[in-house]
């Protein structure tokens, strides 16, 4: 196992992609700490994750809230002794009903929030787990970012500026902490079928949206969460020890049209 003795903390880990990274990293042998604000979510990963035989520990954190990061560190911590893997998936993006995030026409409380969330809250982890990792002399950190992290699109003001500042504070990780050991990827999603991205897109794009989304995707279908996963737990691993810095996009070539 790639992640024998090992400890990580998967943040947004109680549905979707966030599960289904925890769960791999279980597989791997990593102890996990599944970290959300949905606690009744948690506990089903943690139920999952110890049915396969691995440890794992719920523990409940609004990442956008300074205080209760450095909180839920020091609880992992405690726990686990040692945290060698920092995964930064927690997202804001639209809820179920239209939104809009053009710029003259979205609200300063949707910006702030999405911010908040999607860059200031892996800010927030990194800050706290980061001292763990020095002292350690080595650790992962693989953020979670989007395809809309290299590119632009339509109507996701807030969404597409704070997944470019994620790609950004990648970089700038792993350029300030290489010497101590510490390795820092992302990786750029494209759609992959969860119950979030399926449902947003029934209720607001129209009947034929899934025909002209997959019309846009070179390999004509969706992404599954567990090839999100395995991407992580190999940037996580030994296997990816001389890789930091990469910004990963995993979404069926769609970035390579985009250019």
């Amino acid at each position: 196992m790639k992640l024998a003795g090992r400890a990580a903390i998967v943040t947004g880990a109680g549905s979707g992609i966030g599960r289904a990274i925890a769960l791999e990293l279980a597989r791997e042998g990593a102890r996990v700490a599944v970290v959300g604000q949905r606690l009744d979510r948690l506990e089903e990963t943690v139920q999952l994750a110890e049915a396969a035989g691995a440890s794992a520990l719920a523990v409940g954190c609004d990442v956008a809230d300074p205080a209760q990061v450095a909180g839920m560190v020091a609880r992992v911590h405690q726990a686990f002794e040692r945290i060698d893997v920092l995964v930064n998936n927690a997202a804001r993006n639209r809820p179920d009903r239209p939104l809009t995030e053009t710029v003259a026409e979205m609200s300063e409380a949707w910006w702030q929030a999405t911010l908040d969330v999607n860059l200031s809250g892996a800010f927030h982890c990194t800050k706290y787990v980061l001292p763990h990792m020095q002292a350690a002399g080595s650790g992962a950190i693989v953020n979670i970012v989007s395809t809309s992290g290299i590119a632009g699109n339509w109507n996701q003001g807030a969404y597409v500026a704070s997944k470019h500042g994620l790609v950004g504070l990648t970089r700038s990780i792993a350029l300030d902490y290489a010497r101590s050991g510490i390795r820092a990827n992302a990786i750029c999603p494209g759609f992959i079928a969860t119950e979030r991205s399926l449902g947003f897109s029934r209720h607001n794009r129209g009947d034929d949206w899934q025909e002209k989304k997959l019309a846009e995707i070179p390999l004509g279908r969706f992404g599954r969460p567990e090839e999100v996963a395995r991407l992580a737990a190999f940037l996580a691993s030994d296997d990816a020890a001389y890789i930091t810095g990469a910004i990963v996009p995993i979404d069926g070539g769609t970035a390579a049209r985009r250019g």
